[in-house]
């Protein structure tokens, strides 16, 4: 199982803390929480009956929203879900899967549960974790993978690639192979583009969550947006009423609220300023970041991490994306980020 952010009800309780006390910056969530159109959704959601088996009213709303065909539109539990959908569906022994890392661990985790050969591009922190773009095309080319994985914006660095970038990626992409781009943390950017205005190329998947934007990480909500041969090679692989009636009927309301997703941006980007500013006058060195959390090299992920759940805050140890040195802290609102660089300073004082 893939190390991921979120409460640990075994540690809290190790600790003897109070989960509803605790801080989670581990988590990289719409700092305002659910808007109050998709809590009275949720709370008014049918489950007495079965939940649509193919999600269709959200599909819809989504494939609008995307400016595509229904039927290239796919809703899952979560993006994990799709994730290991695509992977069973066009990977297996023998056949290669590309990463780019860090990055997100449920790609290696799926493609290794296939048996599939996992090839690694990493960005390093000696290189401010930017890719070789040329490199990477290259080495498409020389691999051929069946599928290529690229969350952007990256989890956990925050860098983000511009549009002539990935589009280079998906030109060296072989025959048959797809290039999965994970953007769920795209609405915190200040000047996305749209990842949908590649799909015309008929070898790009778009994932996207729910989840981050709209705080509804215990909904379990994400899609997945290809070509229509795709969407029906993964549907064919998904069990039966996957996404319930709860979060079919939050995800709907989540999608007619842009407003909601706005405000959080703008939220976003000055809680992130603050941190950014904080932790230099500290003397650390947040990556640069387009979304809603900071890379930062505090030498020892472990002890700092220990250090701040002594005071009620969670932080994510990325040492599980090969990143020991680093910890991972998602953007809250402004007067929670001041707790998080009180307790901070006091951790990193001599």
């Amino acid at each position: 199982m893939a190390v991921h952010g979120g409460l640990d009800e075994a540690e809290l309780h190790t600790f003897c803390l109070d989960p509803t006390a605790v801080l989670d910056f581990s988590s990289n969530l719409n700092p305002l929480g659910p808007s109050e159109a998709v809590l009275r959704a949720a709370a008014a959601a049918d489950i007495t009956s079965y939940p649509d088996p193919r999600s269709t009213q959200l599909r819809e709303a989504l494939a609008a929203q995307s400016d595509v065909h229904p039927d290239q539109v796919l809703v899952g539990n979560g993006a994990t879900e799709l994730i290991h959908l695509l992977v069973q569906a066009y990977l297996g022994p023998d056949l290669c899967c590309v990463i780019l890392e860090p990055t997100f661990g449920e790609y290696r985790a799926a493609a290794e549960m296939a048996g599939s050969r996992v090839v690694p591009i990493r960005a390093t922190a000696e290189n401010k974790f930017r890719w070789n773009i040329a490199t990477a095309a290259q080495t498409f080319r020389d691999r051929c993978p069946s599928l290529v994985f690229l969350c952007n914006p990256n989890n956990p660095t925050g860098r983000y690639l511009d549009l002539p970038e990935v589009e280079e990626l998906a030109d060296a992409i072989p025959k048959q192979g797809l290039l999965v781009l994970d953007d769920a943390y795209a609405h915190f950017a200040e000047q996305a583009w749209d990842a949908c205005s590649l799909l015309e190329r008929n070898n790009i998947v778009v994932l996207r969550s729910l989840t981050k934007a709209h705080a509804l990480a215990g909904v379990r909500l994400g899609c997945l947006i290809a070509p229509k041969s795709v969407v029906a090679a993964v549907e064919r692989r998904q069990h039966s009423w996957s996404v319930n009636a709860v979060a079919q009927t939050a995800g709907l309301a989540a999608v007619k609220d842009e407003v909601h997703v706005n405000r959080a941006r703008c939220a976003v980007r000055e809680s992130r300023d603050y941190l950014s500013h904080e932790l230099r006058r500290l003397g650390l060195t947040p990556e640069p970041s387009v979304a809603n959390f900071l890379l930062v090299d505090v030498c020892n992920a472990s002890v700092v991490r220990k250090a701040l759940l002594q005071q009620q805050i969670v932080v994510r140890d990325c040492a599980s994306f090969g990143l020991p040195q680093h910890i991972r802290i998602a953007v809250r609102q402004r007067h929670e980020c001041e707790q998080l660089i009180t307790a901070l300073a006091e951790v990193m004082s001599p």
